[in-house]
């Protein structure tokens, strides 16, 4: 049922460009689609003032749009960059149908994308303009509309825009179509082809792209980068990032959770509701460890807890060499909490497809259920305190201020004792036979012990 109607107000003479148009557009396989949207300004666009209207299987009312779709709250884009609507089920981990190189570049979950027959459009919410539109307003076309001359162009193929077009076709679908790779503002590739997803190359935009780590905690950080392409690189420095611990560094990081990128690796999901039983809390780190040659638990990736659900990217192992998870291969989960202490772990894997319970390389793993169990002490870069001593070696427990700690102080009992006394002592341990005028120990047959100062 269509919930929206929309007049419909085409644009094909532009005294000033629209600062956003459609970058890329992918229908594949399954919910494996997406629409990128570039920003060409200098300036950070705010896409609450946008809205991407659709027309199901054509539109059911001329001139007007089935579906009237809005941008979440404080949806930005920066200069340069780009923003990717994207199917739920294709960036959920817990789905059988995720697929991670979308899910990284995802910034927005919207069930209703094209099955290349829907046209898509960019319009400004204030004056309701057409900046760019995917597909022609009008009609069902059947499969999909033809582009640059490749017949149903919009289904089963990836179309990212030339990098010589700096302007949103204004609603113009045919021409931007065109009817040959030459005349068309498209580039048409095969099925689920997504090298160019996440970026855009435009020749013609006038913003100066540099593309480098935007992080400034990476040891590379590059100021004048606009578009950060994963390069970044940290240096980490080995401490003890125990809290809890004497010699604990906030500046350290834990080489323990340390792991090695490689040719493939089988995701995992922990959902919400796992970990959020399990006790889990914000910036607590889940970490996957598989057992090495030597027999070594040794990381295999790792993800942060961010009160929703997570997906972990397990290693394998490559070709020669011991750096990852064998196939077939057990998962062991250990967490560092957000104080840095560690714990091991308890869990219990899915095992019914298409979940795999041991490691498979570009599989899908997903956590059903996941308990703390013993604390793991790194005492190779930490010194931890004796037990019931703080770090300078006072009691943490002295109900009495005599200096020896409650867990070790001999029982004081003010009231009759009813059991039989059967043994005296003095301060040196020695045994004696009389109640005298000095602080002494009775030991009674119970097992209690009660200190004294009698005088006589």
């Amino acid at each position: 049922m269509k919930q929206f109607s929309y007049f419909l107000i085409f644009l094909f003479s532009f005294s000033a460009k629209s600062q956003i148009f459609f970058s890329e557009y992918a229908e594949g396989t399954s919910y494996n689609k997406y629409l990128e949207i570039y920003n060409h300004s200098d300036q950070v666009v705010n896409l609450t003032n946008y809205g991407f209207p659709s027309c199901s299987n054509g539109c059911d009312v001329d001139g007007e749009w089935d579906y009237m779709n809005y941008f979440p709250e404080g949806a930005v884009i920066n200069p340069g960059d780009v923003y990717v609507i994207s199917h739920p089920n294709a960036i959920n981990p817990s789905s059988q149908y995720y697929t991670e190189e979308i899910a990284l570049y995802s910034d927005y979950e919207f069930t209703y994308l094209s099955n290349g027959n829907d046209v898509f459009a960019l319009i400004n919410l204030e004056n309701q303009q057409i900046l760019d539109v995917v597909g022609a307003v009008g009609p069902d076309p059947g499969e999909g509309w033809d582009v640059a001359g490749i017949a149903n162009g919009t289904k089963d193929h990836t179309l990212v825009r030339k990098s010589d077009v700096n302007i949103g076709n204004g609603g113009d679908w045919i021409n931007s179509a065109g009817t040959n790779e030459n005349d068309s503002e498209w580039i048409v590739l095969d099925n689920e082809v997504w090298n160019n997803l996440g970026f855009h190359e435009c020749n013609t935009c006038g913003v100066t792209i540099i593309y480098g780590c935007t992080d400034p905690l990476a040891d590379n950080f590059n100021q004048e980068a606009t578009i950060d392409d994963g390069s970044c690189e940290y240096s980490f420095m080995d401490g003890c990032v125990d809290a809890t611990a004497c010699n604990y560094d906030p500046l350290a990081s834990n080489g323990f959770f340390n792991y090695t990128n490689t040719d493939a690796n089988m995701t995992i999901a922990l959902e919400f509701s796992v970990g959020n039983t399990a006790g889990l809390e914000m910036g607590d780190v889940v970490g996957v460890f598989y057992t090495n040659s030597f027999g070594d638990l040794v990381c295999g990736g790792t993800g942060q807890w961010n009160n929703e659900s997570l997906a972990i990217a397990a290693w394998g192992t490559e070709a020669g060499l011991d750096n990852g998870f064998d196939v077939g291969e057990e998962f062991e989960f250990i967490i560092q909490k957000n104080n840095g202490q560690m714990y091991l772990t308890n869990s219990s894997m899915n095992t019914s497809p298409p979940f795999s319970g041991t490691y498979t390389a570009n599989g899908f793993g997903q956590i059903t259920t996941l308990s703390f169990t013993d604390l793991l002490l790194d005492e190779e870069n930490c010194q931890y305190p004796e037990q019931y001593y703080d770090c300078a070696g006072n009691c943490l427990n002295d109900s009495d201020g005599d200096g020896i700690c409650d867990e070790f102080d001999l029982t004081i009992k003010e009231s009759t004792i009813q059991s039989k006394c059967i043994k005296l002592f003095d301060l040196m341990g020695k045994e004696i036979f009389q109640e005298t005028n000095t602080l002494f120990f009775e030991i009674y047959d119970d097992g209690s012990v009660q200190k004294k100062y009698i005088i006589k």
